[in-house]
């Protein structure tokens, strides 16, 4: 059973390692490994980063640390066989230790081979040939030095040594990460894969393997340890890793500088080296109050930095991925904070050579904002966009007061068969410098404020400045038809141009029996339209039908206009009608009946006359 439960233990642990999925049944949330995040943070790189060893969560278990009651030699063996590679070993780069596995393999008359071990001690002991010192050699100093002695015993014979497997030791990390401790480690891994397994947010789980105690389990669990990083007040303060400033110290006393976000951002293995036997590794909590860098402008990749003491800048050259296209590289300014008396010294940098890796640059200082400036004079890409009945819709570069609405419709292959002319419009989105006059109520107030406008006349404004577009005075028909080239405007970079399908129909509502849509018919009045939609209703105030052009949206009475295809007849109601009551109508009838009587008395009179002068 014991071996069963060292074999559950290996592969749960190489699970890990390899970064594998968790088992559990439930919905798998993102490790923020792949996440896209948004680079409009002004500290985009570093909560980028941030993210990646903050946002994974998984059963964590006792596999993650040196276990008390497990056979650690049986299980180093299996986890050899899940160590992650990055590449071929570099053999002179390669530090031999304890745990090393060779192969020495000897080829000649008496062919032989040996799969060594070096002992704790740094040492390979060969069977009957001796001890071999290796401590403090690279690979390729301990292969030499193999194949050395071995060729004094063996002549004419061919001495190789290979490394089969590197070795498991154990790392510490300490500081601001969700589990510090001890935690398995190899040779070919590098600072920020313990790192990453040290922030891991989980709690410890009872596990059969290692049958801890309460309390021993509660020694792991490194929760309680947070609160050493509580203020005075022992109130939570959100902590975060300093991804800059973190510190190796190996087991000879040297101390590294590990700069992750330098070596995501540029590559460089040295900010992140390998692992070695005996290592500690601190995450000191971020610190970007009065110790950060700022760099602006036209760079790839602007944000806000922590400082570190080995920072110049073409180290924060390489960590924002360099200027743009458009940056004056001799004229970078550098704004540096003298934190004692609060003065701001203002430096013009050519910065021309430290873009090429000609110079290193001169050394930072905390609180330096760096600002790229674009070059000038500068043209931006123009564009407009052109939709419906042309016969390439789409967006089409423009040069700045030059291009017309004639040139844009000739580069975009005309107008199809079917484009309405007296429907077409060119509306203008020209982006506001000032954000407040992005909000229509705000303008609509800004322009009201002084008008001499009475209850009715504001009611009227405000009905007219909600349907408000940027429409640009723009008769196609006219244009295009008519060769009347005041309406070939210059476009603007925004401006966007419809030219609608033509509708042969003719759109007739109102007070009118069958509302609706009617085939267009050439030459036919509006008249014909309203017989062909049942006539007048009984309540239709047919002397103010309208005719609303397709085009203009203009109400034109219908004398004054023909009707074409996507015109609008509408015919409106009697307001008074329904308000006109008995005494009204017998008022009415009165009058008429009086009006009546007086012309029949007037005719009477006069036939009276007529009749008495003929006596």
């Amino acid at each position: 059973m014991k071996k069963v439960f060292e074999i559950i233990f290996a592969l749960i642990f190489i699970s890990s390692v390899l970064f594998a999925q968790d088992d559990d049944t439930e919905e798998k949330k993102p490790t923020g490994m792949l996440e896209t995040w948004s680079m409009n943070d002004t500290k985009s790189i570093q909560s980028y980063y941030q993210n990646l060893f903050g946002s994974k969560s998984s059963q964590l278990t006792s596999d993650l640390f040196p276990s008390y009651d497990v056979d650690k030699e049986k299980l180093i063996e299996k986890l050899r066989e899940a160590i992650p590679l990055q590449g071929p070993i570099d053999p002179d780069k390669y530090l031999v230790g304890p745990g090393d596995i060779l192969d020495v393999t000897i080829v000649g008359n008496l062919p032989n081979s040996f799969i060594l071990q070096v002992s704790p001690e740094a040492t390979i002991v060969i069977p009957t040939i001796g001890v071999i010192n290796v401590r403090n050699m690279y690979l390729s100093q301990a292969k030499k030095e193999v194949e050395k002695v071995l060729s004094s015993q063996f002549k004419n014979s061919k001495v190789s040594t290979t490394l089969i497997s590197p070795r498991i030791f154990t790392v510490s990390v300490g500081g601001v990460v969700n589990n510090p401790g001890n935690f398995y480690a190899s040779s070919v891994q590098r600072v920020d894969e313990v790192i990453y397994l040290a922030n891991l947010k989980a709690n410890l789980a009872q596990s059969d393997i290692s049958q801890l105690q309460t309390q021993e389990r509660e020694l792991l669990n490194r929760q309680g340890v947070i609160q050493y990083f509580r203020n005075d007040e022992l109130k939570e303060q959100r902590l975060k890793m300093s991804l800059r400033n973190i510190k190796l110290i190996r087991l000879n006393g040297d101390t590294l500088n590990v700069d992750l976000v330098r070596y995501y951002a540029t590559g460089d293995v040295k900010y992140n080296p390998f692992l070695q036997d005996g290592d500690r590794i601190f995450i000191p909590n971020e610190s970007l109050h009065g110790n950060s860098l700022t760099i602006s402008g036209e760079v790839r990749l602007t944000g806000e930095y922590e400082y570190s003491p080995h920072d110049s800048l073409s180290s924060i050259f390489a960590i924002s991925q360099g200027p743009t296209e458009i940056a004056d590289l001799e004229k970078v300014n550098l704004y540096r904070t003298n934190f004692n008396t609060g003065e701001i010294t203002k430096m013009v940098i050519n910065v021309t050579d430290i873009i090429n890796s000609k110079k290193t640059g001169m050394p930072l200082q905390p609180g330096d904002r760096i600002v790229f400036r674009p070059k000038y004079p500068r043209e931006q890409a123009l564009s407009v966009t052109i939709k419906g009945e042309v016969v390439s819709p789409g967006v089409y570069p423009i040069i700045r007061n030059q291009t017309t609405i004639r040139d844009l419709i000739e580069e975009a292959g005309g107008f199809t068969k079917h484009a309405s002319l007296s429907q077409a419009s060119v509306i203008r989105f020209g982006e506001e410098i000032d954000k407040a006059k992005e909000n229509p109520d705000y303008m609509r107030l800004e322009e009201m404020r002084l008008g001499a406008l009475n209850q009715r006349m504001r009611e009227y404004f405000n009905y007219e400045y909600a349907i408000k577009r940027g429409f640009v005075a723009v008769d196609f028909v006219e244009l295009f038809i008519n060769e009347n080239e005041n309406y070939n405007i210059t476009l603007q970079d925004g401006d966007v141009i419809i030219i609608p399908e033509k509708q042969n129909t003719v759109y007739v509502f109102g007070q009118i029996a069958r509302s609706g849509y009617y085939n267009y018919v050439p030459d036919a009045e509006y008249d014909f339209y309203i017989n062909l939609a049942g006539g007048y209703g009984e309540m239709a105030q047919s002397g103010d039908t309208r005719i609303i052009k397709a085009g203009t949206k203009n109400w034109v009475d219908p004398s004054d206009t023909n009707i074409e295809p996507g015109d609008v007849i509408y015919i409106p109601r009697d307001m008074d009608f329904e308000d006109k009551t008995f005494s009204y109508w017998f008022s009415w009838f009165a009058e008429i009946v009086a009006v009546a009587a007086g012309i029949a008395t007037v005719i009477l009179v006069a036939q009276s006359s007529s009749s008495g002068g003929g006596n």
